[in-house]
């Protein structure tokens, strides 16, 4: 499984990089689904004078790479992403972004609730 997002950078004069994200997804807020760990800093060559990561420009929107998901492979989770092949599927997603806006780190913490998640082969 993978995922991607696509996200715009809302702050104006400041390069946002993103470094590392953390998530993992449940199906009604306690069936676990799949996990996300992906390093931008890995995958990324390094830049004088700048951070590593994935570079988010000011007010442009920019899709991931398709980031890999470790499923869950529970008989439970498995068949609930099995039977919303070629759908959707409402999942809770709690996520950990590390990134830095100009010279300062950041650490965000976001939860998301029921998101229409397309799942297709």
């Amino acid at each position: 499984m993978s995922a991607e997002a696509t996200v715009v950078n809302p702050v104006s004069g400041a390069s946002v990089w993103i470094q590392t994200i953390d998530a993992i997804g449940y199906y009604e807020d306690d069936i676990p689904l799949g996990v996300l760990e992906y390093d931008f800093t890995d995958k990324q060559p390094r830049r004088q004078g700048q951070s590593n990561g994935l570079l988010l420009p000011y007010n442009q929107a920019i899709t991931t790479p398709r980031l890999p998901i470790t499923a869950n492979e529970t008989s439970i989770g498995w068949d609930v992403v099995r039977r919303a092949i070629g759908g959707t599927l409402d999942v809770s997603v709690f996520t950990n972004i590390q990134m830095q806006v100009g010279n300062a780190p950041l650490n965000f913490m976001i939860m998301g609730r029921n998101a229409p998640v397309k799942i297709r082969l």
